[in-house]
């Protein structure tokens, strides 16, 4: 099925800061700008409609990238509390409609929808604090448009490169294994992620790590990032490790094998065989 998105650059200059997008065969408008962009937002139409939003943060030290997922009745204008308030984001994707058909029921469904699929997400960071276990109530007469919006979201959201959904399976993937026996972990590649297979065992950082010349960059990253986990239910403990719920990608295979050891790791000689996709 072919769909056209048309892509509207209100200040040239700033082209990669700022960006409104739509399928013009529906109501929904998605609004891409950086936290500097915000104020110039505000001041676009229909940027203060109803709207849920995607607050995103891809950090080279992390390796994955951290996502809040929120609501708004008065759109880019409850950005400026987030510029001010929240320091880890440097993005926004911002979805209204142009005629404002969304309510206050819609977006708090939408909000629950999109935490509950990031939660199951391999290669997102949940920011939210409020997990949001309760179902919100929606007539059933109201739900088949609210999954339509959330389909045509899902759509826009692909076409800046951003898939929430768990990483799946090839019909024949290849599974690469460590080297040493005494880790028991999976590995595979696909769309040039690194994927560590679900049960696959993980472990915390070593403690002597807190020392390191990184001033103790790598222990407190990888120890946020299991926190994260396990509070998105992605990882569950087994004994001194935890084992994974769901596959996990990286964007190196070095990452990966952070979590598998607990040390910095060559992923590339960690995982038998891996070294040769780089020379094919």
């Amino acid at each position: 099925m072919e769909k056209t998105v048309t892509y509207l650059y209100p200040d040239t200059d700033k082209a990669a800061h700022l960006k409104v997008f739509q399928d013009r065969t529906t109501q929904i408008k998605a609004f891409y700008f950086t936290r500097d962009s915000v104020k110039t937002v505000e001041k676009l139409e229909s940027a203060t409609n109803y709207s849920v939003y995607f607050l995103f943060d891809k950090s080279g030290d992390n390796d994955l990238t951290t996502v809040y997922v929120g609501q708004s009745k008065n759109g880019a204008s409850r950005m400026e509390s987030h510029r001010q308030n929240k320091q880890f984001w440097s993005y926004c994707i911002m979805f209204v409609t142009d005629n404002n058909s969304f309510d206050a029921m819609t977006i708090d469904y939408m909000e629950y929808h999109y935490i509950k699929k990031l939660k199951k997400s391999s290669q997102y960071l949940l920011d939210n604090r409020d997990m949001r276990t309760s179902v919100p109530v929606i007539s059933i007469y109201d739900r088949p448009i609210i999954m339509s919006y959330i389909e045509q979201i899902d759509f826009l959201l692909r076409a800046e490169g951003v898939e929430f959904s768990e990483e799946y399976l090839p019909p024949t993937v290849k599974y690469y294994s460590p080297a040493s026996k005494k880790y028991s972990a999976k590995l595979f590649v696909q769309d040039g992620k690194f994927i560590l297979a679900a049960g696959s065992i993980i472990v915390r950082p070593i403690e002597s790590s807190k020392e390191w010349s990184d001033d103790g960059r790598f222990f407190n990253r990888n120890n946020r990032i299991i926190d994260k986990w396990l509070v998105e239910e992605k990882i569950s403990v087994e004994g001194q490790s935890f084992r994974a719920n769901v596959n996990l990608s990286f964007d190196s295979p070095s990452m990966a094998g952070s979590f598998v050891t607990g040390r910095s790791t060559n992923g590339w000689g960690f995982f038998k065989g891996l070294d040769e996709l780089r020379n094919t």
